[in-house]
């Protein structure tokens, strides 16, 4: 017991740091970019903020897989994952695999090289209109962090997870 007992917490406070940091950007972080007034500052001050976030972002997503996957597998709940006692399993899997591929694939790929042409002087990018487009998908991917969360909260409350565990 002592075991699930310190993976559930590593994956709890993995995520509360990583959701934690997603809602500061979401809702502190992006509105003083969208009413920074010179464009090139935006992109300044979100690439310092967006690196440094990023790199603690991938960390916090494999702990929270990796416990999360861990206590899966020791309680043997693999096989409810895809039953109605396991959908916030399942919903907290593919909220993990969207991120997975957001910060290991499209944040590193994508939105790197957008920043870059952002600052370039010969570049038509409308930067104004590229950060409400952002600040729309943060607001997206944090409710359903959020929705997940929650899940994850009614599974740990349920009476499938008291009763394995």
């Amino acid at each position: 017991m002592f075991f699930f007992n310190s993976m559930h917490i590593i994956h709890l406070v993995a995520v509360i740091f990583w959701i934690g940091g997603l809602t500061f950007i979401t809702t502190m972080i992006f509105p003083i970019i969208i009413k920074t007034e010179d464009p090139i500052a935006k992109v300044l001050l979100f690439r310092k903020i967006e690196h440094r976030f990023a790199k603690r972002a991938r960390i916090y997503n494999l702990i929270t897989g990796a416990s999360g996957l861990i206590m899966v597998f020791y309680m043997g709940w693999q096989d409810t994952i895809f039953t109605g006692h396991g959908l916030s399993l399942l919903l907290m899997a593919l909220i993990w695999v969207l991120w997975f591929v957001m910060l290991f694939g499209l944040e590193p790929l994508v939105i790197k090289k957008m920043l870059g042409r952002m600052l370039d002087k010969d570049s038509n990018v409308d930067i104004d209109a590229v950060f409400r487009r952002m600040n729309k998908m943060h607001w997206i991917l944090l409710v359903i962090s959020i929705i997940a969360v929650a899940s994850g909260a009614c599974f740990a409350h349920s009476s499938l997870f008291t009763a394995v565990h």
